[in-house]
């Protein structure tokens, strides 16, 4: 939104406005929530009043409550990721929950926002241009830890397996499955 509210609501305080919203959420009447608001002290407020804020301020806050839940479950999400897989996954989730973070900023993207602070500050065109190459560069730096990962397990198996045919391990092939190991 580009413009601040400037209803009677909307000048109410924080916690009047969360209280308006929350009893919105929960059904409440015109009349239930002009008695909250004269109790807070808020007077003159009418059943209109009411009705321009539950179409303006009060879907803001659901959208925005919406999207904080959403965050949320992404980073719990992310949490869940590096709780359930070895500590090399840290990385990979970082990249999702850094690529989340992306997209929600992308989600109420304005071109002509984007263009007018562009005009203003040219500058900040390079960093978009690099936050996006170092999410890029990251996303490919994990693949590549993956396969050198799958190549040196392979090693190791193949050395197991050579070992399995072969009567036990030699000094060689013990020798090899270390190296690979250590390579992790």
């Amino acid at each position: 939104m580009s413009q601040a509210r400037t209803g009677k609501i909307a000048r109410a305080p924080y916690n009047v406005r969360m209280a308006v919203n929350t009893m919105l959420r929960d059904g409440a009447t015109s009349r239930q929530i002009i008695a909250l608001l004269e109790g807070a002290g808020i007077t003159g407020v009418n059943d209109q009043n009411v009705t321009n804020w539950r179409e303006g301020g009060y879907q803001d806050w659901c959208k925005e409550q919406s999207r904080l839940d959403e965050m949320a479950a992404k980073r719990e999400f992310a949490i869940e990721i590096v709780k359930q897989n070895q500590g090399s996954q840290i990385h990979e989730a970082t990249l999702h929950l850094a690529a989340s973070q992306l997209y929600e900023a992308l989600t109420d993207f304005d071109l002509g926002n984007l263009k007018n602070l562009l005009a203003e500050k040219p500058e900040n065109y390079a960093q978009i241009v690099n936050a996006l190459a170092k999410l890029s560069k990251g996303a490919l730096d994990v693949q590549k830890y993956k396969d050198f990962v799958r190549e040196q397990k392979e090693k190791i198996e193949a050395a197991v397996g050579v070992a399995k045919t072969k009567g036990g391990l030699t000094p060689e092939t013990l020798k090899t499955i270390e190296e690979a190991a250590a390579m992790l």
